[in-house]
């Protein structure tokens, strides 16, 4: 089985890796780094469950950080529910019976 590394710091990029970074710099050259191809829209939910699955908005269904309550007519962030992404998450490993 490959062994996978995500790093996940916003905005990162190899231009940003020097000597302000150097763990990071000495170890990203010594490994296989694989750019990864931004979320849209480009915030937290988005891209986690765009890792997760594999997958884009489009086919897992998150598109925001909040979601609104017909209830309570307001916009609730930060209380998702890994229940609401609509696609098989990938989490290595093997499968259990």
């Amino acid at each position: 089985m490959d062994k996978v590394v995500v790093i996940n710091l916003v905005a990162l990029s190899s231009k940003l890796l020097g000597d302000s970074t150097p763990f990071l710099k000495e170890w990203s050259s010594r490994k296989k780094a694989v750019p990864v191809r931004p979320a849209f829209p480009a915030v937290t939910c988005t891209a986690q469950s765009n890792y997760l699955t594999g997958k884009t908005p489009s086919e897992h269904g998150i598109v925001g950080n909040g979601w609104y309550s017909h209830d309570d007519c307001e916009i609730k962030f930060w209380k998702q529910s890994n229940k609401l992404v609509q696609s098989e998450k990938n989490l290595g490993g093997s499968k259990k019976d």
